[in-house]
């Protein structure tokens, strides 16, 4: 069931009203049964969009079903939760107890083929759910609409969905709205504020979920608690967005963690195929591991092909990497490294140094001047 909204998540809502209404014009595309994912990083507001579509649209449907939180249930091993939670509420008169996971597909397969149906899936990160819990259109009846929302662009396409929507950040103006509204419970800031509030939207990238957490963190709060707060933010991260950025990164292979750690510190605002000619050295397959970091919404790529990523990702992987360091006595300080790496890229023009793992940390490794030639 939808949980009951706060006035600060109804604003939001209200704040992402033309994201739904996108997304709507998407649904209306077709009479047949329609796949649609919505995409994005995490906190970005992707299941406040699907909240917004389900109370718009909800109440035209035969039947509706909006299971939160997918990809959390299945590591739980819920996945007969889901899929009789989705048959309960299709059919409130089921009482079956279905053993497998194959033969519950059966069976909703058979209740949903015949019904126009609303479905949400909120927070899928593995083609295994989608596999179990909504199959393909054939298990729809006419007019059915399902909406998916990810953090992983390359799972819609594997599913073969009909549209994909990418939530983008906010924009200044809405990212002030959206903090003054937590942190003063109006749109405004109060005086003496204003400089402090411009700071913290500057710091949360247009990231809702940052704004949210720092608008409640600085509700009430003097003057002096903010610039401390604000002081404290230019060396550690925010906690509570660190861990669901870090969710992401955990998710990745090796491989993209090492691919990821070395744009997030070396290469932003770099041009991918510079970017690429320098990580092929030591990694294979990296314009590969690239596009797959994209598609998890970690890594963009500009209009002119210059590689970019959020500034709370970055910060988050200069925690990892600070994690790392003081794990390991003799490591070298993320400082150090990134001093050399400055200096490396102005005598070498930045192609012609290799970054390497050592001892698990990233680190700048000089090239001989063979190399260099």
């Amino acid at each position: 069931m939808l949980k009951k909204r706060d006035s600060f998540s109804a604003f939001y809502t209200e704040s992402v009203n033309s994201g739904a209404q996108d997304v709507i014009q998407l649904l209306k595309q077709s009479k047949s049964p329609l796949i649609l994912g919505i995409w994005g990083m995490p906190g970005i507001g992707k299941s406040s969009i699907v909240h917004a579509i389900y109370n718009q649209i909800g109440p035209y449907f035969e039947h509706m079903s909006f299971l939160e939180n997918v990809e959390g249930l299945w590591k739980d091993k819920c996945q007969v939760y889901l899929q009789e939670e989705l048959i309960f509420q299709i059919d409130e008169q089921f009482e079956e107890n279905i053993p497998t996971i194959e033969t519950r597909r059966v069976i909703l397969k058979e209740k949903l083929r015949h019904k126009r149906v609303l479905l949400i899936l909120d927070n899928v990160d593995k083609l295994d759910q989608l596999k179990a819990l909504c199959g393909n259109r054939e298990w729809f009846g006419p007019g059915s609409k399902i909406i998916i929302t990810t953090r992983d662009r390359h799972l819609l396409k594997e599913h073969g969905v009909d549209y994909m929507y990418g939530v983008k950040e906010l924009d200044e103006s809405e990212s002030l709205e959206l903090f003054n509204l937590g942190a003063f419970r109006q749109a405004t800031s109060h005086e003496g504020f204003a400089e402090l509030s411009r700071q913290v939207v500057t710091y949360s990238g247009g990231l809702p979920l940052a704004l949210k957490v720092l608008g409640s963190n600085l509700h009430s709060k003097r003057v002096d608690f903010w610039e401390s707060e604000l002081h404290l933010l230019k060396m550690f991260p925010l906690q509570e967005v660190q861990r669901v950025l870090e969710d992401s990164f955990n998710d990745l292979s090796d491989e993209e963690r090492r691919i990821f750690l070395d744009i997030a510190l070396f290469f932003i605002g770099m041009n991918q195929n510079d970017v690429l000619e320098t990580l092929n050295r030591s990694t294979q397959c990296t314009a590969l591991q690239i596009s797959l970091l994209e598609d998890k919404s970690l890594v963009t790529i500009d209009e002119n092909d210059n590689l970019q990523m959020h500034v709370l990702l970055q910060s988050m992987a200069r925690d990892v990497i600070r994690q790392k360091s003081s794990n390991k006595t003799d490591q070298v300080s993320v400082k150090e490294c990134v001093c050399v790496c400055v200096c490396l890229s102005m005598i070498f023009r930045l192609s012609l140094f290799e970054v390497s793992s050592m001892y698990g940390f990233l680190v700048p490794k000089y090239i001989t001047k063979k190399e260099a030639k």
